[in-house]
């Protein structure tokens, strides 16, 4: 699923044909004051002072922020943004490929960048889009969880309906150098689910958290990551907690065991997988 495709561009950063570390991904959690939401970019790491150069010709949008720098392409299909950025551009003003913006702002330590097409925001490392990127790393699944009112409970002791949550992450395709973000967890780009009986699919595989290609709307931002969920600050590693499905119907299905399998990806599709035994404790039809 790589989503709509322009030309492909290089990094923001010099040299521009060659990868840097992110240390923030597409759609990791963000914490908000009133509400959390997904993070709409990268976060490509770099000292402070860094020169931060446009990947596309177009012209200059200051109205994100005084220290925010968006370009709109020739022709308006996409905007990139290059925040966290002192200017040395104005609004309005015409830029080349690869013509300064700016310097990354005094403690910060990244410019966060991200893509808009058709105002919506997209994965800058879909295929097509930022390159090179490649990722060697595969996710990680810490553990796997039944859950019921909010509660962990027994998985061989299931009766009615129960949620599935997965504690998830990536790693960064290359290590972060910043001491306060090394080893920090990424968000995978897709998390699935499924469940099975006597070698036999009961529920097919279902997208639980598909980062792919376009962010999805804030407001499913609970819905995909469960309670506990937060974010990386410096030093402090957050935790990815994704529901993999909420007040599932254990009632519709014959009492027994089952098996539920669990998968993390990356966007290269490196893969993580684990496996629950569940034993359902229902009748037919409760």
């Amino acid at each position: 699923m790589p989503g709509p495709r322009g030309a492909p561009y290089g990094w923001p950063v010099k040299p521009f044909d060659r990868q840097h570390p992110v240390r923030g991904y597409f759609s990791d959690p963000r914490d908000g004051e009133k509400r959390s939401t997904f993070h709409f970019g990268i976060d490509v790491a770099v000292p402070d002072g860094t020169p931060v150069y446009s990947v596309e010709a177009g012209t200059v949008d200051m109205g994100e922020g005084k220290e925010n720098v968006a370009v709109v392409s020739t022709g308006g299909r996409r905007t990139f943004g290059y925040w966290h950025v002192i200017p040395v551009v104005k609004h309005k003003q015409q830029v080349a490929q690869h013509q300064l913006l700016g310097h990354v702002a005094k403690n910060w330590g990244h410019v966060h960048f991200a893509e808009r097409t058709g105002g919506q925001y997209m994965n800058p490392v879909r295929a097509g889009a930022l390159q090179p990127y490649t990722d060697p790393s595969s996710p990680r699944i810490e553990r796997v969880v039944v859950s019921k009112a909010g509660q962990e409970i027994d998985p061989e002791q299931i009766k009615g309906p129960v949620d599935f949550i997965v504690d998830a992450f990536d790693r960064p395709a290359m290590r972060v150098p910043d001491p306060n973000w090394t080893d920090m967890p990424v968000a995978p780009a897709l998390v699935r689910w499924r469940i099975v009986r006597f070698g036999k699919a009961v529920v097919p595989w279902t997208n639980a958290a598909d980062f792919r290609a376009a962010i999805l709307p804030n407001n499913q931002f609970t819905r995909i990551y469960a309670p506990g969920s937060r974010q990386n600050h410096p030093k402090k590693p957050g935790l990815y907690r994704y529901f993999l499905a909420r007040g599932w119907k254990s009632g519709q299905h014959p009492s027994g065991e089952y098996r539920l399998d669990v998968e993390a990806s990356d966007i290269e599709g490196n893969l993580a997988r684990a496996h629950l035994v569940l034993v359902l404790r229902n009748k037919q039809g409760a």
